[in-house]
């Protein structure tokens, strides 16, 4: 009985010395990734970039990582630039997110950013990327080893601006209500190389010293205000972006001078009497839930009724911005429709107003901060008032 106690400790000893010997042998193959060398460039006949990942030994793939820094002449743009989500790569001003590449040190790994983008965007954002790679090696021990981050590869994107539509005169004399005219440009079809189109504007009124008007479609989804909560028209982020980075990328200095600055009146919340805040003066504006039930401009009298005139349809560049679009219900040029802001508060003051995608009103209202992660996707339709007589 004692000998086979011997025997058994002196087992358990050469198992344990074995298993300090095997750990001992792991670590003395422990192997040791090179820094992957890299190169970028804009691809040819694209507003793309090509990367390619020099031959690594002992590489089993790649993690890319891609910072942007946005053009400050480009002032569309604040948050997310969106790709495809089976990419596993998204843009933003401060990136740290990764697409996994396989590959191994028999061969190079060429990508172009540009296969990568949302299905509707046809080009990126005009900018500065810069792309820093990694190797790594999954070992039969189910740990992974990587390599040091490759130095940062830069790349500049640019866009040209687009001269039609983006006149120094204009003459709408014969513009009569309900008409759409072209006055000032956006990006609006998601190809940022062949400039900003002209903005639609549906002429809502006319005098003959001015035209009231909204953009015909949706351009783009910004929150309502930034950090939510209680806010009103007069002090929410909106508002000024709308008479800021909006004025100023959107209208030439001609364009500018026509625009006039409108005492926008701020009402109460017409069922549950919210508070609508100071008056304002704007350039450029939201419409109010007052402005949504006057039949002068094409609108149904009743907040419920589903009004194909209130629809209102996103451009190309505002559903890749978020905004979604709903073919079930449609306006009246048979375009799928999709929410857009008001400027009139909700139930309460962490609330606003907003028309849906039937076209009635929701005057009960979403919160003011819905950010870009939210299942909701309001849209900007900007409204102003343009002077005809110097």
């Amino acid at each position: 009985m004692r000998f086979a106690k011997k025997m058994l400790a002196l087992m358990l000893a050469m198992v344990f010395v074995l298993g300090l010997l095997g750990n001992v042998q792991v670590d003395a193959k422990e192997i040791t990734i090179a820094t992957p060398k890299i190169s970028v460039k804009k691809a040819k006949n694209e507003a793309g970039i090509k990367l390619t990942i020099g031959k690594t030994k002992d590489a089993k793939g790649y993690e890319v990582y891609l910072d942007f820094e946005e053009d400050e002449g480009n002032l569309y743009k604040e948050g997310e630039i969106s790709y495809s989500d089976n990419s596993h790569l998204s843009c933003k001003s401060k990136l740290v997110k990764t697409i996994k590449l396989s590959g191994t040190k028999k061969r190079k790994v060429t990508i172009k950013v540009k296969e990568l983008l949302n299905k509707n965007c046809k080009s990126l954002y005009a900018g500065k990327y810069t792309i820093k790679v990694r190797a790594y090696n999954n070992t039969k021990y189910d740990t992974t080893k990587y390599s040091e981050f490759s130095e940062g590869k830069s790349v500049k994107i640019k866009t040209k601006k687009n001269e039609a539509g983006y006149k120094s005169s204009y003459d709408f004399s014969s513009v009569k209500k309900g008409d759409v005219i072209k006055f000032g440009t956006y990006e609006q079809d998601g190809n940022f190389t062949n400039g900003r189109e002209p903005i639609q504007w549906v002429v809502l009124n006319k005098t003959k010293s001015q035209i009231f008007m909204v953009s015909k479609y949706v351009l783009d989804r910004l929150p309502y205000n930034k950090q939510g909560g209680e806010v009103t028209w007069d002090t929410c982020s909106l508002r000024k972006w709308l008479n800021t980075k909006f004025y100023y990328a959107a209208f030439n200095e001609t364009e500018q001078g026509m625009i006039k600055t409108t005492k926008v009146e701020n009402y109460d919340n017409a069922f549950y009497g919210t508070d609508g805040g100071e008056d304002t003066r704007d350039k450029v504006f939201l419409l109010s839930q007052l402005e949504m039930i006057e039949s002068d401009y094409g609108f149904a009298k009743s907040y419920d009724k589903e009004d194909k005139k209130r629809r209102c349809t996103p451009s190309v560049y505002a559903r890749i911005r978020g905004v979604i679009c709903y073919s079930d219900y449609r306006t009246k040029d048979k375009s799928g429709s999709c929410t857009w802001w008001l400027r009139s508060p909700g139930s309460k003051e962490s609330l606003v107003c907003h028309v849906c995608v039937p076209g009635n009103v929701d005057s009960n209202g979403v919160w003011t901060g819905q950010d870009y992660d939210s299942s909701e996707s309001q849209g900007i339709r900007p409204a102003m008032v343009i002077n005809l007589k110097s």
